[in-house]
């Protein structure tokens, strides 16, 4: 099994094309896993150790269906959390509207670190630039505790689809147009822009079929009810190795160590094109710095225990475990990237 990459850096690279390590990604894993020792004396936590947290059981809401990327990844944690906090840690998944519904749940909870927020961007820097009505401010009604994975996009169709290839489904849908159908996450998602980003650079005519969560999508696809679609690896590859679904390209830059045999989508013939998702925690806004902080140390521990870091690396993750400042400064970034995409999101409502 390949070394897992671990890293403090909220843009870390994927693996090579091929999945075997050189000595460049080698010295990459070493210097991480010495950034991440180091990294703990930088987080501020005056008052962590000592503060009362938890006082009962902490209720972490997944703003999506279960099964997905972000739901896999809270149900991993919240044992170890609990170990570590003396407190009972469990999942509400509160699905709708690509994660605002969720959201904004916790963005009215007490600010005690009892409630908190596993999400991906769509509900905190892309529901934003929807023109959709938000009962929040992403920016400013939530206090980040760490991005902790980054995640690449794959396109999966229903092994019934007559396509082997990325090729062969563009020329499919280049001779069906408007007859093909892909589903999400949800409208104004991670996966939902993967899709639209795709039609945009292909000018295919492609139906977007949203759902509320990977988790509920994915039947749909392995039903044959909707033939494709875009999907975090993680979510999809225990289907892919099954065989229920066909994976024909993965989003990100480089090849997926856990899918080494699939092509990214600019290899298979969409140049330029590259898509990524990340997962992170996030508590309301006002919560304590000395909560945060003692949540955080939890965190960065339960991320490095094996038992959590080895089945996401081996399912396609690159694990991150950001600092709560860095995680507000990717907040911060994405939101205006994605401020510059939201004619994009308009046409594709």
């Amino acid at each position: 099994m390949r070394n897992p990459r671990f890293t403090n850096r909220c843009d870390a690279g994927a693996a090579g094309a091929t999945g075997a390590p050189t000595r460049r990604a080698a010295a990459g894993t070493i210097a991480s896993w010495a950034g991440l020792a180091a990294m703990a004396a930088l987080v501020p936590t005056p008052g962590a150790a000592q503060v009362a947290y938890p006082v009962r059981p902490v209720r972490i809401v997944v703003p999506f269906a279960p099964g997905g990327g972000a739901d896999l990844i809270a149900r991993m944690l919240t044992p170890h959390l609990q170990q570590r906090l003396g407190q009972s840690f469990f999942v509400d998944n509160r699905a709708g509207a690509a994660g605002r519904i969720g959201a904004a749940a916790v963005a009215k909870a007490d600010p005690d670190g009892h409630t908190l927020l596993m999400t991906t961007e769509s509900s905190i820097v892309i529901a934003p630039h929807m023109s959709v009505a938000m009962s929040y401010d992403p920016l400013k009604d939530f206090a980040p505790v760490s991005l902790l994975t980054r995640n690449p996009v794959v396109l999966v169709v229903n092994p019934s689809v007559p396509a082997a290839t990325l090729a062969d489904y563009i020329a499919l849908a280049r001779a069906r147009p408007g007859q093909l159908f892909y589903a999400s996450s949800g409208a104004g998602g991670p996966n939902h822009l993967a899709g639209e980003i795709f039609k945009q650079m292909t000018g295919l005519d492609i139906v977007h079929v949203p759902f509320p969560g990977t988790g509920a999508a994915i039947p749909a696809v392995i039903s044959n009810q909707v033939g494709a679609m875009w999907g975090f690896v993680a979510g999809l590859l225990p289907h892919i190795r099954g065989g229920s679904l066909r994976a024909l390209a993965i989003g990100s830059r480089e090849r997926s160590p856990a899918l080494p045999e699939v092509p990214t989508v600019a290899e298979a013939g969409v140049p330029g094109y590259e898509a990524s998702s990340w997962i992170g925690l996030l508590a309301p806004a006002a919560t304590p710095q000395p909560i945060v902080a003692k949540l955080w140390e939890a965190v960065h521990a339960s991320m490095q225990d094996p038992s959590v870091r080895d089945i996401l690396v081996r399912d396609g993750s690159d694990i991150v475990v950001s600092t709560p400042d860095e995680f507000r400064r990717v907040i911060v970034e994405d939101d205006a990237k994605y401020a510059k995409l939201s004619g994009l999101f308009a046409a594709a409502k």
